[in-house]
């Protein structure tokens, strides 16, 4: 028990084990495979954003520049590009744009957007305008952390009357350019009014006060314009305000990085850096409508350059379709294995229990031999030694008689070899038992007769099978009865239910023996070994019906043994 213990732990380590090295190999390349074509789309979508970009650039600059794409008013193009500033604020995303003498011209950047209305003309008509406030220049970084805390704020309301958000204005306020500066920044809390069907708050309300506000202490000393209300808007992409955001501005902004990646930008795909294990940073750098070499072909130029950063989490992007896969292909791959172990082990305790029944088979083959060899070698010298050779026509007679029992083992072996090698050709045809089994009670009749054993026949059924190999296992399970019963006994052959049954009276099989009279040189006990049989009949019947498919068994009754097989 300790040893197949054992071998079945060794058996499910091994393949497990395997199947593990494998599940590994493959994950590890589809996730490579994966993150590989994760990486060529956010490089196709900065590519696309960058075209977008240009385009937006192009038509903020034609109306600009002269015919020499110089800009003819920098604050203008400075109030164009704020008032269009929500266009270029995309997620983990900068932008900055150049001339063609590597300046800055303007970025994306960390600044609060400040929306204001201002009157267009007399006839009292107003728009809105945009512009920026650096809160550095103004606040400390306390202070910034905590409007910008109010600013993006998110607290969930689910009734009205809640805190659903605040509101960040800026009382009085001057303008120099494109930048704000504030004289005072206010924050109202606002209370949730009216909700959706979704559950989310459609309108707000709150009233202003100056229970939170921010000084900037500016002393407008150059006569700059003053307007008395405005708004901060957050961002829609978030907070700007962060580390990473900060560190890939510096990039997109620093015009040394876009000198070095100009020898680059015939390879017109972004260049991309490993910030660390699946997060990357592209960097794509686009020409103002056309570019010109020099006359070595080494340096480009363009009158503006534009150019798009980006950090891209391929984590975040790949994760659920890695994990769905790795736990997916897990559990089918445990399974398999499962299934692949079981099977192993159960074709390992096969083929040991065909070694077992080999070495017995042997055994017993070679105890039935030695038998007839034994007394085949004592009549044998007696005959060379002329011992009562009176009897000698009895000695010849003994050697014969355990020849040709000699003869049928070995016939018989070479019929279960045969037949178990699946060589025998099969014909099946329509046959009816009745007439079979009549056959063969007349071909036994004279011994029936001989041993007062009385027979019985029942019931009939036709049956697609080869009919001679059908009429061996009936003829063993015959044979079998005749062969085990004592004289004056019956045998009862009953065809009833798709089920063929040879009953005989006599003694019963043990029932722990009773599985392994199907096996070769098994008679069941010794009290039933005691007969003329070659112990080969019944496993030549089992092989044919599990040729033909059909199931089998014996089973004791009160007063004898019934061989059976169910042919439907």
């Amino acid at each position: 028990m300790m040893k197949n213990n054992k071998t079945k732990r060794v058996i499910y380590l091994r393949i497990f084990s395997s199947f593990l090295a494998i599940y590994l190999i493959l994950m590890i390349a589809f996730s490579y495979f994966l993150i590989s074509q994760q990486k060529q789309v956010a490089e196709m979508e900065l590519q696309a954003y960058a075209l977008q970009i240009s385009a937006k650039v192009e038509d903020i600059l034609k109306d600009n520049i002269d015919s020499n794409n110089h800009i003819i008013d920098i604050s203008k193009v400075n109030e164009e590009f704020a008032n269009e500033s929500n266009y270029f604020n995309a997620e983990d995303t900068e932008i900055a744009v150049f001339t063609g003498d590597y300046k800055l011209l303007f970025h994306t950047n960390n600044y609060w957007k400040v929306s204001y209305s201002i009157d267009s003309d007399e006839s009292g008509t107003f728009f809105t305008q945009y512009k920026f406030l650096n809160p550095k220049d103004w606040y400390s970084d306390e202070e910034i952390r905590e409007i910008e805390r109010y600013l993006y704020a998110t607290p969930k309301a689910e009734k009205v009357g809640v805190l659903s958000g605040y509101t960040v204005g800026i009382r009085g306020f001057w303008v120099d350019n494109e930048m704000v500066i504030p004289e005072k920044i206010t924050v109202t809390e606002m209370y949730a009014q009216e909700f959706d069907d979704n559950g989310n708050v459609v309108s707000s309300s709150g009233t202003h006060t100056d229970d939170i506000f921010y000084l900037s202490n500016y002393r407008n000393l150059e006569e700059l314009p003053y307007f008395e209300h405005g708004s901060i808007i957050g961002e829609n992409t978030g907070n700007p305000n962060n580390e990473k955001q900060n560190e890939l501005r510096q990039l997109v902004t620093d015009h040394n990085y876009l000198k070095e990646s100009l020898p680059q930008l015939w390879l017109i795909k972004p260049l991309s850096e490993r910030i660390n294990l699946l997060n990357y940073r592209f960097y794509q750098l686009w020409p103002y409508q056309s570019m010109t070499y020099s006359n070595d072909g080494q340096d480009g130029y363009s009158d503006f350059w534009i150019v798009s950063g980006r950090d891209v989490n391929l984590w975040e992007q790949c994760s659920s379709t890695l994990i769905f896969v790795w736990i997916s292909c897990l559990i089918i791959f445990i399974i398999v294995a499962l299934i692949l172990s079981r099977q192993t082990y159960k074709t390992y305790k096969k083929h040991e229990e065909l070694e077992k029944q080999r070495k017995e088979m042997t055994d017993a083959l070679a105890h039935d031999l030695k038998t007839p060899l034994s007394i085949i070698s004592g009549y044998a010298e007696n005959l060379q030694e002329n011992i009562q050779t009176e009897k000698r026509e009895h000695y010849v007679a003994h050697i014969r008689t355990n020849i040709d029992r000699m003869d049928r083992i070995i016939r018989k072996m070479l019929e279960l070899t045969k037949i178990e090698s699946h060589s025998l050709e099969v014909k099946f045809e329509d046959i009816s038992l009745n007439q079979s089994c009549n056959k063969i009670i007349h071909r036994y009749k004279q011994v029936c007769d001989e041993r007062f054993i009385s027979t019985h026949l029942e019931g009939n059924a036709i049956v697609k099978a080869d009919r001679s190999l059908i009429e061996r296992v009936i003829d063993n399970f015959f044979i079998n009865a005749i062969d085990h019963m004592p004289k004056g006994g019956k045998i009862d052959i009953r065809i009833v239910d798709n089920t063929l049954e040879v009953y005989n009276s006599g003694s019963n099989i043990p029932e722990e023996k009773i599985d392994e009279i199907w096996l070769p040189f098994n008679k069941g006990d010794a009290s039933r070994s005691n007969t003329k049989g070659t112990g080969l009949g019944l496993a030549i019947s089992r092989t044919i019906l599990e040729l033909h498919n059909f199931t089998y068994g014996a089973r004791n009754s009160e007063d004898g043994v019934i061989f059976w097989f169910k042919f439907r």
